[in-house]
């Protein structure tokens, strides 16, 4: 028997909350700030729109003619098709067709429809709300009046969703990846730390070591990790530089298997009232020097036949998580909720970052 990809089946992820676009992107590619707008999500064409100022998605393709709705026009709270102008409102059901105005409209006029929801700056999208037991991703200080919150331009890699969220997660990499930039070349050698299912979320503490050779921009201190499944990362870096807070949230789009869009939210304290330039150039510097060498990885999905380490201990636990959350779906909603949501803890007391917001 050949080897297998991670993920065999998409269809559990249908059930997560996924960003397609950030707020400022959706607003300009139209005028008027209302699209639509064409996105793709698990391979599904989705339309956005706001219809009479309600973010909304939907298939993008009109049941008449097969047309594209993102190629139309929002009218108020109705969304027409380019082809025929036939109009649809906010739960995809067809209103009008003006070729026939009279006749009947069929029960069959309607488009699927998908919540929506704006959060963060990002539009997020669930496929499939049936079971309702996930929730848009924690995103630590999104409420926090102290922070700056900036969410910067979607980046597009040629990866699948869990080589970007593995690439993110991984300490070994570092030295190789990043040396001068974001870390010591002389610190290649990671601890193994404890880990904890959490509410949906992988939750893990790494403190660096102190004194590392490393920029003062490079956000070197005590990492703490929420992972919400199953392609969230919020980092919190508590700096030993200055000792301020420094949040990278970030969260992949899953487009299709093989390519992923990111989407990055860093926010930082108010009080350092510094540009924002310098931090988004960082970040970009520090993915430019990841984005060859995951792209490089082939084939883009993960396969089990890869030879893992003990310091791989993180990517092996999600990779276990993962495998379950797929499995359990194919059981139902109850094993699906149960898999996700049971507690798992590796150690009698999780690290007091941990402690304070496990609930």
């Amino acid at each position: 028997m050949g080897a297998r990809p991670l993920i065999e089946n998409m269809e559990f992820l249908r059930h997560f909350w996924h960003p397609v676009a950030t707020l400022d992107e959706f607003e300009k590619a139209d005028p008027l700030g209302n699209g639509p707008m064409a996105v793709t999500l698990l391979d599904e064409k989705v339309v956005l729109a706001r219809l009479d100022g309600k973010m909304i998605a939907m298939k993008d393709q009109c049941v008449h003619r097969s047309a594209k709705l993102s190629g139309g026009k929002v009218k108020g709270d109705q969304l027409q098709c380019p082809y025929h102008g036939w109009m649809y409102n906010a739960e995809g059901k067809c209103t009008h067709m003006p070729a026939c105005p009279t006749q009947k409209i069929s029960s069959r006029a309607k488009v699927p429809s998908y919540q929506c929801e704006l959060k963060y700056g990002l539009v997020w999208v669930r496929l499939d709300s049936s079971w309702n037991v996930t929730e848009i991703p924690y995103f630590s200080v999104a409420d926090d009046p102290k922070m700056k919150i900036v969410v910067q331009e979607p980046y597009w890699w040629n990866a699948s969703a869990p080589r970007r969220w593995e690439n993110f997660t991984d300490f070994s990499h570092f030295a190789f990846v990043h040396p001068g930039t974001l870390f010591d070349p002389n610190n290649a050698e990671p601890p193994i730390v404890p880990i904890d299912r959490v509410k949906g979320q992988l939750r893990f503490v790494y403190d660096t070591p102190p004194g590392m050779d490393v920029p003062d921009q490079a956000p070197i201190g005590n990492f703490t990790y929420h992972c919400s499944m199953p392609f969230t990362i919020n980092l919190a870096v508590q700096k030993y530089v200055g000792n301020n807070l420094h949040v990278l949230f970030n969260v992949s789009c899953p487009v299709n298997a093989k390519q992923t869009k990111n989407f990055l939210i860093f926010a930082r304290e108010k009080s350092l009232n510094d540009s924002d330039h310098p931090h988004i150039a960082f970040n970009d510097l520090v993915f430019a020097e990841d984005q060859p060498v995951i792209e490089s990885q082939w084939p883009e999905e993960i396969y089990d036949d890869e030879l893992s380490v003990v310091t791989d201990k993180i990517s092996i636990q999600y990779r276990k998580w993962i495998k379950e959350l797929e499995n359990a779906h194919a059981q139902g909603k109850e094993a699906f909720e149960k898999a996700l949501l049971t507690p798992v803890l590796e150690s009698d007391r999780m690290h007091p970052e941990l402690q304070a917001v496990a609930g």
